[in-house]
């Protein structure tokens, strides 16, 4: 392992090792089981009643007496974006490899993840409008509109982090932990003005600093900076990170809810992510042996090569269930009530049975539209199309599913739009996850190494 400390202070070190390019199935299999956990989530804390004024919508948990704590094990989204570098760095290098320059792996990989919102902002949009005419009262429309639209946020970041992984890569292997020493400084810096002035809209700035500075974790660890401590020490590690958090939340007064912590991003979220990622590389053993599994490996697969697609549609379908519950007169309990427990099994299939077509519906719509054309772009065409897909996504976070809803549309097809055509050789746009893996052609079969990269035949 390169001696990161002599490269950040301009000393002569040891040659580089090969850097990482290939997968891990470790990685591939918590990345899924994450997003299995935000949809899981995100279905319980849909609360419908229906009483004398009509259908009310509400967070089911909020008020729970222990769910502000049980965020601590279920707000895996630092998690998601720790692997998500992982994924990112490999693929990036992979394609850098084979002659794909930064500006074009960027248009492929925001083009990735701005064409299945499209279809979702167009379908959402019309079948709102459809039932505004039917007569639903505006308020309830305007409520599943913003619920709708508020998990996108997750898609407005990762854009932009995307778009700046191949200069935050270059930043990263010309200098690890002064990139990570900034980052924190920042981070820090941020939410001690916020503190001192209390200008919350400066948080802000910590959508930038936060996930790009947890992204950069998941670069040092696809690069064995945090690897190469044992497992008794990662653990210790993992448990100081969580100890931290405590202070913070009992006496320097961050909100002990890592949902509240969320948007904008406080230090706490960084300290929980450093947590669950010490945690993730002790049990990183165990936790590849179960992904090698081939049953569990391909139900990994097909949710990470469906994850933004699931991402994405998870709380329409959770409305679709909703309306067909509606229409179907069947009872809406009491949240957190006995009965309400009772049924939540029930309420979780029936979206996941929902769900799966659709998503393999979505996927052949997206698929049927797969772009290989010969195309090069320019750094600055590049930054307008990150900058395009962040603004739209932007107006449905702060407007919902509404009328201006078609603006945001309008702006991520111009975002699409963006590019140049030119006389590269043929790229081809990677199909995966938006953590950035290609998607692999079959589950790896025991006793074959993972981490070696995919031939190509």
């Amino acid at each position: 392992m390169t001696d990161s400390a002599s490269r950040d202070s301009g000393t002569a070190a040891s040659p580089p090792p090969v850097p990482s390019t290939g997968r891990d199935t470790a990685v591939d299999f918590v990345k899924a089981a994450c997003l299995l956990v935000v949809v899981g989530l995100h279905a319980m804390m849909a609360g419908f009643t229906v009483g004398a004024e009509g259908l009310t919508i509400t967070n089911a948990l909020d008020g729970h007496p222990i769910f502000a704590w049980s965020t601590w094990a279920v707000q895996v989204m630092p998690l998601f974006f720790l692997l998500g570098g992982f994924s990112s760095l490999t693929q990036w290098r992979r394609l850098r490899g084979a002659g794909v320059s930064a500006s074009d792996y960027v248009r492929m990989r925001i083009t990735r993840l701005v064409r299945p919102a499209v279809l979702l902002f167009a379908l959402v949009g019309l079948t709102l409008a459809i039932l505004a005419l039917t007569g639903l009262p505006a308020d309830i429309l305007r409520e599943v509109g913003f619920r709708i639209g508020q998990p996108l946020w997750f898609l407005a970041v990762y854009i932009g982090c995307a778009g700046l992984v191949p200069w935050m890569t270059a930043l990263h292997e010309r200098a690890p932990r002064l990139t990570l020493a900034a980052l924190l400084l920042a981070a820090v810096a941020v939410d001690s003005v916020v503190a001192a002035t209390g200008l919350e809209l400066l948080g802000a700035l910590n959508l930038f600093f936060v996930w790009v500075l947890i992204q950069q974790l998941g670069f040092a660890y696809a690069d064995g900076i945090i690897g190469v401590l044992p497992r008794w020490a990662l653990f210790v590690l993992a448990v100081a990170a969580f100890a931290l958090l405590l202070f913070l939340t009992t006496v320097f007064g961050y909100d002990t809810d890592m949902y509240e912590n969320l948007n904008p991003p406080t230090v706490c979220i960084l300290v929980l992510g450093v947590g669950q990622l010490m945690l993730f590389a002790t049990a990183h053993p165990w936790l590849r042996a179960l992904a090698d599994r081939p049953r569990v490996a391909r139900v990994g697969l097909w949710v990470n090569a469906n994850s933004m697609t699931i991402y994405l549609w998870h709380v329409p379908v959770i409305v679709l269930v909703v309306l067909v519950m509606l229409i179907s007169n069947l009872p809406f309990p009491e949240p957190l009530s006995l009965e309400w427990w009772q049924t939540r099994p029930l309420f979780l299939a029936a979206i996941a049975v929902a769900l799966v077509p659709i998503v393999m519906l979505v996927r052949q719509f997206d698929r049927s539209r797969h772009d290989d054309r010969e195309v090069t772009m320019s750094p600055l065409l590049a930054a307008t199309k990150v900058l395009l897909g962040v603004a739209g996504v932007t107006v449905i976070l702060l407007v919902g599913f509404s009328p201006a809803a078609g603006a945001a549309l309008g702006v991520l097809l111009l975002a699409l739009a963006v590019q140049l055509r030119g006389r590269r050789r043929k790229v081809v746009e990677p199909v995966g996850e938006p953590g950035g893996e290609p998607e692999p052609a079959a589950a790896p079969a025991p006793g074959d190494d993972p981490a070696t990269p995919p031939q190509k035949p």
